[in-house]
């Protein structure tokens, strides 16, 4: 007992009872994961919206039908010359810009 490669380590009572019940918990909680049979991946389930890939691929054909037909009309608006553009902004944001004019300030449509 007085070997000095010995030491005796003393321990109070509050230290005693919280390391105890640090023990007792971590002994529920392995216990509890072995009857649990541990962490286990849900299994997938099937997306609601489609039930299946088949019309799942069908309605992104068709949405990308109906982007392709608004590209056409947005194509066509912009070959015939018909388009105009309106620059709405400050005139703190135009002077900003290094290719900036003094047209931009107005709120008028440009063709």
């Amino acid at each position: 007992m007085n070997d000095p490669k010995t030491q005796r380590v003393r321990v109070d009572g509050y230290t005693r009872v919280v390391l105890t019940t640090i023990a007792v918990l971590l002994t529920l909680m392995v216990v509890g994961l072995w009857a649990d049979g541990g962490p286990r991946a849900r299994p997938a389930e099937a997306a609601k919206p489609f039930a299946n890939t088949a019309e799942q691929r069908e309605a992104i054909t068709k949405s990308l039908g109906q982007t392709n037909a608004k590209l056409d009309e947005l194509i066509a608006l912009m070959r015939s010359g018909d388009a105009k553009v309106r620059i709405v902004g400050t005139a703190k944001a135009a002077k900003g810009r290094e290719d900036a004019d003094e047209t931009d300030e107005s709120d008028e449509p440009r063709e």
